[in-house]
């Protein structure tokens, strides 16, 4: 360890060298505003309602930085996945305003491995900002740069990253080879040593993906907080938490701000003869509606990058902004209802798959798929291919295991024991009904096609090629078995279900899944 470290420190010199501003006497009192977003998802364009997006960000971060000496713009993770506009030009749109807004850091979210390696290493190249984690490994040395230290003002600001350690199954495996994840606590310990004791910093920064309360990994930030003592502000995401306040543990205070550009969150951090605290917290509304009236100030989206943005959507939209399909009513994702319940959007997504399986020939009995994997809603009235690809937004593939009734019990004792709220929760298609007894945590009174399932029978089952090689975690004894990758993309089948239905589609739920809480 000691061996690492003082590799590290070599690192980091051209990083605190870099951000010292001539030299400057540390002041005795000073402030410190830091704006943050957590799990922007390339989310470039405001939504219909005009909510979001990084031109009403961008006015935001000029503006404070116009008003104020000592800023700090930095993003806890998840910048990649969620707009065809981004996905299409893999991120790169996103990557050239940030540099444009000068973004100080961002940490590693899992969902930047949601690229090939090859394109990930070239967003890296292409940022004029580090992307930071010091528990990823790989060949069992730290595979990304850990920490920096920024010299704003005279003060020395240490930042340091941390992505939750169960990205090999929040991602794709097969793009998280190679990698490994150290414990998240473990890691903050020696972060905080390093730049407390080596770096001698005046100010500790955990920049964190790892999540508080649903949706939080496996150490989430609360729990790192409350075993490590030192760090003056815990900026986290992972979770799309909105927060009100910030949550104190262990005496850090812990921030996050929602999700999807929606909200930017401004702290303001007080320095006082070495004393430091967080003065005030807020998160700032950009243009979002509640109930039909502006939470807070209408925010002008910055001219410059929404001209940048219009530039990239055009090009897209020329392409796939082509109406497939109407609805009476949205097929709402919520608040990430697809990972809690039956719905109106997992349902025809899971009957997408049976039907394009059985139109490829394969005698599928029934499919589910992992709610983690639908992004976005389905809009109410026209529905375009760029809709649907905003909803099944990764590319994957359609896999089948051929199974034994026995086998199919086994997944659904797999599915019994996923938590609500979990990304692995299980979607499926109309042939299926059964019970989730959350309290015993076992699926019960299951049956396919109206029928119990038969130990003896053997059964077609349809999933998509995350859930098949390991994806989620939620369905380990999948690995002991062979499947077939159909290689026939689930967002085409998904667009040609849609197509095939008596027009307009009105969203509903039958019942397939009954939960006891």
């Amino acid at each position: 360890m000691k061996k690492l470290l003082s590799v590290l420190v070599v690192l980091i010199a051209v990083i605190s060298i870099a951000g010292c501003v001539g030299g400057q006497a540390k002041p005795q009192q000073a402030e410190l505003v830091i704006l943050h977003f957590n799990d922007y998802h390339a989310q470039l364009e405001a939504d219909k309602d005009g909510q979001g997006g990084i031109a009403a960000l961008a006015s935001v971060v000029k503006e404070t930085r116009a008003t104020n000496q000592n800023v700090l713009f930095v993003s806890a993770g998840d910048i990649n996945t969620g707009s065809m506009v981004s996905d299409k030009n893999d991120g790169m749109p996103d990557i050239e305003i940030f540099n444009l807004l000068k973004l100080d850091a961002t940490v590693i979210g899992n969902h930047e491995f949601d690229k090939a390696p090859a394109v990930f290493a070239k967003q890296i190249a292409a940022a004029k900002y580090p992307y930071i984690s010091a528990n990823i490994k790989k060949d069992g040395k730290t595979a990304f740069t850990p920490y920096i230290v920024k010299v704003i003002n005279g003060l020395k600001v240490g930042i340091f990253g941390i992505t939750t350690s169960d990205t090999p199954v929040k991602a794709h495996p097969l793009k998280v080879a190679g990698y490994t994840f150290t414990n998240e606590i473990e890691t903050a310990k020696e972060m905080v040593a390093q730049l407390r004791n080596v770096e001698k910093v005046d100010i500790v920064i955990g920049l964190f993906h790892v999540g508080v309360g649903d949706g939080a990994g496996p150490n989430p930030a609360n729990k790192i907080a409350e075993a490590v003592s030192g760090i003056d502000l815990i900026i986290d995401g992972h979770s799309h938490t909105e927060m009100k306040e910030p949550l104190v543990v262990n005496g850090t205070p812990i921030v996050q701000a929602g999700y999807n550009a929606r909200y930017v969150g401004r702290a303001v951090i007080s320095y006082n003869k070495g004393a430091v605290s967080l003065k005030e917290w807020k998160t700032i509304p950009l243009n979002i509606k509640k109930d039909g009236a502006l939470v807070g100030t209408a925010i002008t989206p910055d001219p410059e990058v929404a001209a940048m943005v219009k530039k990239y959507a055009d090009a897209i939209k020329a392409q796939y902004n082509v109406k497939i399909a109407t609805t009476t009513a949205a097929f709402d994702l919520g608040d990430r209802l697809t990972r809690k319940q039956e719905t109106p959007l997992g349902n025809i997504v899971a009957d997408s798959m049976v039907f394009k399986a059985r139109a490829m020939g394969i005698k599928a009995d029934f499919a589910f798929t992992n709610g983690g994997g639908i992004r976005k809603s389905l809009p109410a009235g026209d529905v375009t291919r760029m809709n649907a690809y905003e909803v099944l937004p990764f590319g994957n593939t359609l896999a089948y295991f051929e199974m034994t009734g026995e086998q199919v019990l086994e997944l659904f004792k797999n599915i019994g024991a996923i938590p609500l709220g979990n990304g692995g929760f299980a979607n499926v298609s109309k042939d299926v009904r059964f019970t989730l007894d959350t309290i015993n945590k076992v699926a019960k009174d299951i049956t396919i096609n109206g029928q119990p399932i038969d130990p003896a029978k053997k059964y077609i089952v349809i999933t998509n090629d995350f859930i098949a090689v390991g994806g989620d975690g939620m369905y380990p004894f999948l690995k002991t078995l062979t499947f077939k990758d159909t290689f026939i993309d689930m967002l085409e089948g998904f667009i040609e279900y849609l197509q095939s239905l008596p027009q307009p589609i009105t969203p509903t739920t039958d019942g397939r899944i009954t939960i006891i809480k």
